[in-house]
């Protein structure tokens, strides 16, 4: 079960995500923490970790009573099993533990432990779990080179014959070695995959800077500052919230192929994906109605090319039409209130290679609102539009000079969106 301890940091400040000790790599005191292999020590410095962890477990203080246990003391499993215990979810995570027994209570132990910090460390989160657990955390400085957010962490529990049993865990996450330093000329192409907006596509050229990406020059500068934004590694997955970003990247950096992908769901990439949803735009402008105007990124009067290249997500650019409908499919499907599910995308129409009409049954927001909050909640908060009938469907409808916008329903079912240069039909 995940420790909210963690994931709350995570959410908020993109710390390390942690679940159970079944879910990531874990070893006794004085053994391997991870898979030793050739190949990941080649990219991993796992000695150094497995060292630093050692070291970090030389650091705790514990009560002048305590004396260390060489098993886990008696009458506390499983509450200090390694299936009790939050384990980040990290590749080759170095995860030494030592266990105590002390005399007092589990809180005694953990307010004299937290009074006594190991040295170079911050006190992190703590919190009361079940059976009478208390547990503390202690981060230290992310040691450049090849250590992520060393810490420890503490849990105290009830014991046998009236003492408390403590188990210390030293977790080292190794930074992968990267091929490349952030700097030089870059030519990639850029995917966001939204949960509920479907996939986004940029283009972005570094030295110089260009692209079809929002602010090249900024994303340009913030791969130099992190090349970690560049180059992606395996690692375990786990669990993360509803609709988190994933972003790919391929195409060739100092003239050297690129194919890299960034999920919060994989331990190792959390970070990264995170940075680069800040860098591209968010889900609320891409799910934002501009009434009259268009929806997200695509605006009515928006070259074709413009539009084919923000939609397209990985597959290749169609040659021009300069009058056509295309449809671009978001990956998914949806169903509203109860409807039939349908494929959820897009369609736009263009007249001279210009935007005309765009079409989308992808969740959205009209003036804050959504859509499928149903046709009477929205026009209560949309009172100046009116309702159209438009064959077997009702529309909510506003009109103005530089276009119209409609939003139909089947009987009370949210269908879609339509932003159009038309000033009447549906």
């Amino acid at each position: 079960m995940m420790r909210t301890r963690f994931v709350l940091a995570w959410l908020v400040t993109g710390a390390l995500v942690a679940v159970t000790a079944g879910c990531g790599v874990h070893a006794h005191s004085g053994g391997p923490a991870a898979s030793t292999s050739s190949v990941a020590d080649s990219v991993y410095n796992l000695q150094a970790a497995n060292t630093e962890a050692q070291h970090l477990l030389g650091l705790v203080r514990l009560p002048p009573d305590a004396t260390r246990s060489p098993h886990q003391p008696a009458g506390t499993s499983p509450a200090l099993s390694s299936y009790s215990v939050s384990i980040p979810v990290v590749a080759h995570l170095a995860d030494l533990h030592e266990f105590f027994i002390a005399a007092g209570t589990p809180a005694s132990v953990i307010d004299w432990m937290e009074r006594h910090r190991p040295p170079g460390s911050r006190q992190d989160d703590s919190g009361t779990a079940s059976a009478g657990e208390r547990w503390t955390s202690f981060s230290f400085p992310a040691i450049t080179g090849f250590a992520g957010r060393p810490s420890l962490v503490v849990n105290a529990v009830p014991a046998r014959g009236g003492k408390v049993g403590v188990r210390v865990d030293a977790q080292v996450a190794p930074q992968p070695r990267l091929p490349g330093n952030g700097h030089g000329a870059g030519d990639v192409r850029i995917v966001e995959v939204a949960a509920m907006r479907g996939s986004f596509g940029y283009e972005l050229h570094c030295d110089p800077a260009g692209g079809t990406v929002p602010h090249p020059a900024q994303v340009c500068a913030a791969i130099v500052r992190k090349p970690a934004l560049l180059y992606s590694f395996p690692g375990p997955g786990h669990s993360c919230p509803f609709g988190a970003p994933t972003v790919s990247i391929t195409g060739s950096w100092n003239g050297k192929p690129l194919h890299s992908t960034f999920s919060v769901c994989t331990g190792g990439q959390e970070q990264q994906a995170a940075a680069w949803a800040d860098l591209l735009p968010s889900a609320t402008l891409l799910g934002t109605v501009h009434v009259d105007q268009g929806i997200g990124l695509v605006s009515l009067g928006e070259r074709e090319a413009a539009v084919v290249d923000l939609l397209r997500g990985r597959r290749p650019a169609a040659s021009p039409c300069e009058q056509c409908t295309r449809s671009f499919d978001a990956g998914f499907s949806v169903g509203y209130d109860g409807g039939a599910a349908q494929r959820a995308g897009w369609t736009v129409s263009f007249a001279g290679s210009r935007v005309t009409r765009i079409e989308t049954n992808v969740q959205l927001t009209i003036a804050g609102a959504y859509p499928t909050s149903g046709l009477a909640r929205l026009h209560r908060r949309l009172p100046a539009w009116h309702i159209r009938t438009c064959g077997s469907d009702r529309a909510l409808v506003h009109s103005s000079p530089t276009g119209q916008t409609l939003v139909l329903y089947h009987n009370t079912v949210f269908q879609h969106v339509i932003v159009t240069t038309a000033q009447s039909g549906c």
